[in-house]
C-alpha cells in the first residue's frame, strides 16, 4: 500500500469517490475512470481510477478479441466470461479501496503509467 500525502484515511468522500468508480466500471465501463482520472489531483484517488481505467481499457482489448474469435465456436463463450472478470475484480477493487487500501487489477495491462 503506498502512502498518500494528499489521501485523509478518515475521508468517507475518498472513499466514496474510489468505490464509485470501481463499481462504475460494471455499468458505464471506463467513462468513471476517464472522469475521475482527469478531474481529481489527489495521488490515492487518482492512482485507484489509473488502476480502474486499465483494467476497463483491457476489457475493451478482451472482447475485440472475442469478436475476431467469434467464427470459431469459443467467441460465443468468452464473452461471457469476461463479464464476469470484471463484475468479480470490480468488487473486489471496491471492497479493498473501501478500507484505504490499493487495489491492482489481475489480468490488467499498464496503458496509463503513474
Amino acid at each position: 500500500m503506498n502512502n498518500y500525502q494528499d489521501y485523509n484515511k478518515d475521508s468517507e468522500v475518498d472513499r466514496l469517490i474510489v468505490v464509485a468508480v470501481h463499481l462504475g466500471g460494471i455499468f458505464f465501463g471506463f467513462i468513471p475512470a476517464l472522469l475521475v482520472y482527469l478531474v481529481k489531483n489527489d495521488g490515492w484517488i487518482k492512482s485507484n481510477a489509473r488502476n480502474a481505467l486499465n483494467w476497463q481499457l483491457t476489457t475493451l482489448i478482451y472482447f475485440g478479441i472475442c469478436w475476431a474469435l467469434v467464427f470459431i465456436i469459443i467467441g460465443l463463450f468468452l464473452p461471457w466470461l469476461i463479464v464476469v472478470l470484471n463484475i468479480v475484480f470490480s468488487l473486489v477493487a471496491a471492497i479493498r479501496s473501501s478500507k484505504g487500501e490499493e487495489y491492482k487489477y489481475p489480468l490488467s495491462f499498464e496503458f496509463i503509467k503513474s
